[in-house]
């Protein structure tokens, strides 16, 4: 191209480009503070409009609406805007049409003008509403429209060992979400139009066919159960067959999961812990001050354990009786175990014994928990003999004990220290559990209801100062904790021993009864001291029986102690004193 050619084109460039920044400049000057072309308002055209005209514009069109019509069917409402509080902002709505090509980015605002002339751009006026009164005002129609659902449900005969299942009645609810949705858009087009309710069907009435389904499946179900075991702490969850009844999906007659997981959730809160860090704190004179054993955090997965019950209850729909599952659990360890904070070889649990004492009179239980508690912390040494008396000490007033009921000479009396044997029996389990040799144990005298308790007879050491006495001797090669586990509120004691497990496997038998023998007839004694006509009962009658249990501790294959515990309970006699003081 020579340069002739060249300095024509440039030419024309810069006259077209003259042409169209003049063209602009005119554009602007015709729409200085104008609305630009093409640009309407849900409708209303504010193109060329200055603001004073399009406000104007504005304002005759919410000057129209003053209420939005509502229909279901043949049925009408209409809800005024001052009672939902609609406002439309004119101001912001003239804002907005004048904003549109004027943002400051030339590209954007290019864009927008030339969308504006040749296709139009269409804004929604600016407007807002009180949200309460909105909701009351959907609320208010809904609740003329809403009919409730009366839902399936299983009715239990207990009398007559059936179930008899009630269809239900279906509903319908207005979609009040959806409804604001719909007003929402009305208002975004000034109200003009009706709005359709949205109601939503709600059909949860059964078929025939699916309530006798749900029905044979109820039936299947009575009279069943299922354990739920939690092997760790001896913990165990019975489901009987009214809590099946209610996990029934009446749909379709399968266990509802959502409903299961809910129970799962609950039980979880229970049993779910964190991770406990081990303490331990040696005083010195055999005694430990301060023991925390560590524990692992346990997490129970619900997940898992609501496909266990679920799978349990399939089962026996299908003709299984009794379900036994274990809860699925996960285990977080703790940052310190117990051979961390120690070096008497003080490890882990090796054995434990329990006991109740619900019913038991107040000076019972404070004896027996001062008793239990001067025995925690106690540290047996290797080889050494344990003494109860001799690590209890003196029971008497003079050293704070109270006086309860005793077996004294063939006698129950109130005596200083009356319940301290109940800590003697537990201690006394914990030992038979542990597998240590038991150097000298004696039973009472007829059988004492507190110890039979979860435990058979015979399972019973008696003490009293200075003897009987109960002892028994650290065999293992490292020290044994003592440590004492009081519940009040649960009426509970227990020893638990801690040590380091050498392997030893205990063996108790059932206890064996023989030579049963009834209480002797109810003895009545005249007392002067008691108002005539009153009667107060010192004795209870017990039957007498022989006992016995046979107790085996091996270590790979050795036997260590092997011995039968015998115990001849005498039948006692109920006693009665009978007032004969005169009134």
């Amino acid at each position: 191209m020579n340069l002739k050619i060249r300095n024509v084109v440039f030419g024309i460039g810069v006259g077209i480009i003259t042409v169209i920044s003049i063209i602009g400049i005119l554009f602007e000057i015709r729409f200085w503070y104008r609305v630009y072309p093409g640009i309407n308002i849900s409708g209303i055209d504010v193109g060329g409009q200055n603001l004073k005209q399009t406000a104007q514009a504005i304002l005759r069109q919410t000057a129209i609406i003053k209420q939005i019509k509502l229909k279901w069917g043949v049925n009408e409402w209409y809800e005024t805007l001052s009672n939902m509080g609609v406002v439309y902002d004119v101001n912001k709505s003239v804002e907005e049409a004048l904003e549109v090509g004027r943002t400051g980015d030339f590209l954007k605002d290019f864009n927008s003008k030339v969308r504006a002339v040749t296709g139009g751009v269409k804004l929604e006026p600016v407007w807002s509403w009180d949200k309460n009164s909105v909701d009351m005002a959907v609320a208010s129609v809904a609740a003329q429209i809403d009919i409730p659902v009366q839902d399936p449900a299983i009715q239990r005969d207990k009398t007559n060992q059936t179930v008899v299942v009630n269809t239900g009645e279906n509903g319908q609810q207005v979609d009040q979400n959806l409804l604001k949705l719909k007003i929402q858009n009305s208002l975004d087009n000034w109200g003009i139009g009706t709005v359709d309710i949205p109601v939503v069907e709600l059909k949860p009435k059964l078929t025939i066919e699916q309530a006798n389904l749900v029905k044979n499946k109820a039936l299947s179900l009575l009279g069943k159960k299922i354990v739920l075991q939690f092997p760790d702490n001896k913990q165990s969850w019975i489901i009987n067959d009214d809590q099946l009844l209610t996990w029934l999906d009446l749909q379709s007659g399968e266990g509802k999961k959502s409903a299961i997981k809910d129970w799962v959730t609950e039980l979880a809160q229970t049993v779910n812990r964190d991770p406990q860090n081990a303490t331990f704190r040696f005083i010195g004179q055999g005694r430990v001050e301060e023991f925390t054993p560590a524990k692992n955090g346990v997490t129970v997965l619900q997940e898992e354990t609501t496909d266990l019950i679920a799978g349990a209850m399939d089962k026996m729909v299908d003709g299984v009786n009794e379900q036994d599952i274990d809860l699925a659990v996960s285990y977080t360890p703790p940052d310190i175990k117990t051979e961390d904070v120690n070096n008497l070889g003080i490890k882990e649990l090796i054995g434990k014994g329990e006991s109740w004492f619900k019913g038991s009179i107040d000076n019972r239980i404070f004896n027996l928990k001062k008793a239990a508690l001067s025995i925690n912390g106690v540290l047996v040494a290797p080889g050494e003999i344990f003494s109860f008396n001799k690590t209890v000490g003196e029971v008497s007033q003079s050293t704070g004990y109270k006086q309860a009921y005793v077996i004294k000479e063939g006698k129950t009396v109130l005596g200083d220290g009356g319940g301290v044997c109940q800590v003697s029996t537990t201690l006394f389990r914990a030992v038979l559990a542990t597998g240590l040799p038991i150097i000298e144990r004696a039973a009472h005298a007829y059988r004492v209801s507190y110890y039979e308790v979860n435990y058979q007879p015979g399972f019973d050491a008696t003490v009293f100062q200075p003897s009987p006495d109960f002892k028994f001797r650290n065999d293992t090669s490292n020290y044994i904790l003592i440590q004492t586990v009081y519940d009040e509120k649960a009426q509970y004691l227990s020893f638990e021993l801690y040590g380091t497990s050498d392997g030893r496997k205990v063996e108790i038998s059932k206890a064996r009864i023989w030579d049963v023998t009834p209480p002797p007839p109810d003895l009545f004694q005249d007392d002067p001291t008691l108002p005539s006509g009153k009667v107060v009962q010192t004795e209870h009658a017990t039957w007498g029986a022989k006992v016995a249990f046979d107790w085996k501790v091996t270590r790979g294959g050795v036997v260590l102690q092997q011995k039968t515990f015998y115990t001849n309970y005498q039948p006692w006699q109920a006693v009665f004193l009978r007032g004969t003081k005169p009134n």
